[in-house]
């Protein structure tokens, strides 16, 4: 399957819209490509005769879910000075909501339970969400000095080997206008 006919599937199982112009405004694709597309889809058994998705693309999808996640908040955030000088820019409260703990919710509702803060900066004030939300905390020392790219290499290895496959989703998608 390829991303044009991930893309569409997902639209298929997200809105239940058959229509093609529809699938082709959702999606981005051209007309042409919603329609090879659908009929690959149906060819390869993920969808049916009403171009609904089969049992097949459901096995597909929960196989394919992200299992794990990696939130980066090791840096200092110095282009929010001076709203973090006594807060790390996770734990800043919007709407009532600390950042970090809603960005840990809406991926725990979407299934995913595994969850990796990368912290550095004010490393300490993270540590309740392990208590709170069972996440695990991986620390940065070098924050100061690296930057994300180092984060991600802490997070990885043991971490995300389980992870063979790169997923494009939009997680926000559902919590969106």
């Amino acid at each position: 399957m390829n991303i044009a006919e991930c893309n569409i599937l997902m639209e298929l199982q997200r809105s239940g819209s058959t229509s093609q112009r529809a699938l082709a405004r959702a999606v981005g694709h051209s007309l042409g490509v919603v329609n090879r597309s659908l009929k690959a889809l149906h060819e390869a058994g993920y969808t049916d005769d009403d171009c609904r998705p089969t049992e097949k693309a459901a096995a597909e999808f929960r196989a394919r879910q992200p299992r794990q996640a990696v939130i980066l908040a090791a840096g200092a955030g110095m282009r929010m000075i001076p709203l973090n000088m006594e807060v790390s820019k996770g734990l800043l409260e919007v709407n009532g909501e600390v950042l970090i703990e809603r960005l840990i919710r809406q991926l725990q509702e979407g299934g995913i339970r595994e969850i990796y803060v990368v912290v550095g900066f004010m490393k300490e004030k993270y540590e309740y969400l392990m208590d709170a939300y069972g996440v695990e905390l991986i620390v940065n020392p070098e924050y100061a000095l690296k930057n994300n790219l180092h984060s991600l290499y802490l997070a990885g290895g043991e971490h995300l080997a389980e992870t063979p496959n790169y997923h494009v989703f939009h997680m926000f998608q559902t919590h969106m206008g």
